[in-house]
């Protein structure tokens, strides 16, 4: 991990925050300017939803992840995010919840 990796995961950690992010069962690391993003995301506060909008039960939905991925890749050095999140999968660019 470079200095920059490092500086990026303080960075990234800040995002998370910013948006109640929970970081108990989320692990995240970056890699030569790749955000790795893995486990369960769960909010600590959910925001107000608008009406239709898709969340799973811990209130996290596509709105979010797209959120997420947008101020993370604002972060000096980071160019993409690769994400395994429970209960999600991307397909191109579109998010679904994925029911076990």
């Amino acid at each position: 991990m470079t200095v920059d990796d490092m500086d990026a995961n303080r960075q990234i950690r800040a995002v998370f925050a910013r948006n109640w992010v929970n970081l108990q069962k989320l692990d995240y690391s970056t890699t030569h300017g790749t955000v790795y993003v893995r486990g369960r995301l769960l909010l600590l506060h959910e925001p107000p939803s608008e009406p239709g909008e898709e969340r799973d039960r811990a209130g996290v939905g596509p709105k979010l992840l797209y959120h997420l991925e947008k101020e993370i890749l604002k972060t000096k050095g980071v160019h993409a995010v690769t994400w395994t999140i429970e209960g999600w999968q991307r397909s191109g660019e579109s998010w679904m919840q994925v029911r076990h």
